[in-house]
């Protein structure tokens, strides 16, 4: 059966749109795919973004954690770096020292040398030393005429100045003496 409604509703009249805030604007079906491929569209563009940068992170960290392990790794190189060149230093001065000291030696050999070559018999020496080239001898011989021949020899060897006899007085083994002279360097440097 059929129903037919003859009383008619009563329509509200259709007015302009006014700026109120219910009002609701209706957009097409085409609009709305729009903003949903747009918005889409930005959340893969943010998840890629956020996927590049933490890929970054993470390979900065690994970065970051292999500088450490090779800082650690130099380190240790640098410490024996650092031994070997200490030992260098040392073993410098060492040889400077020990080209010092062989230097210095020469003079000290010279004098005892020509000393020894200028003892005459029956005389021994108890004390020698020198202080600035200038020569401290003291010993004993068996008689006077011992200490006089060691007095010329040194005297007249060339390598000995300003010789002068000290003190000369009797022990019980014979004649108790000293004396004092200046080691002639260029004597001693001529000579081979």
């Amino acid at each position: 059966m059929i129903k037919i409604n003859l009383l008619a509703e009563k329509k509200q009249p259709k007015s302009a749109p006014s700026a109120s805030p219910g009002l609701k604007v209706e957009m097409g079906g085409g609009q709305n795919v729009l903003l949903v491929g747009i918005l889409a569209l930005g959340v893969i563009v943010a998840g890629f973004w956020w996927w590049s940068a933490s890929n970054t992170l993470d390979d900065w960290r690994e970065r970051h954690a292999d500088a450490d392990r090779e800082l650690v790794r130099l380190e240790e190189i640098r410490k024996k770096g650092d031994e070997y060149k200490a030992k260098k230093a040392e073993l410098a001065r060492k040889i400077e020292l020990i080209t010092t000291l062989k230097k210095q030696q020469a003079v000290p050999v010279r004098i005892l040398d020509q000393v020894s070559r200028n003892l005459p018999d029956f005389l021994w020496l108890e004390s020698m030393s020198v202080n600035n080239n200038q020569i401290t001898i003291s010993g004993k011989a068996t008689s006077y005429n011992a200490v006089t021949n060691f007095y010329n020899n040194l005297s007249d060897s060339g390598f000995f100045a300003s010789v002068s006899l000290g003190r000369v007085f009797e022990v019980q083994e014979g004649v108790a003496f000293s004396l004092t002279c200046g080691f002639a360097v260029v004597a001693a440097a001529q000579q081979p």
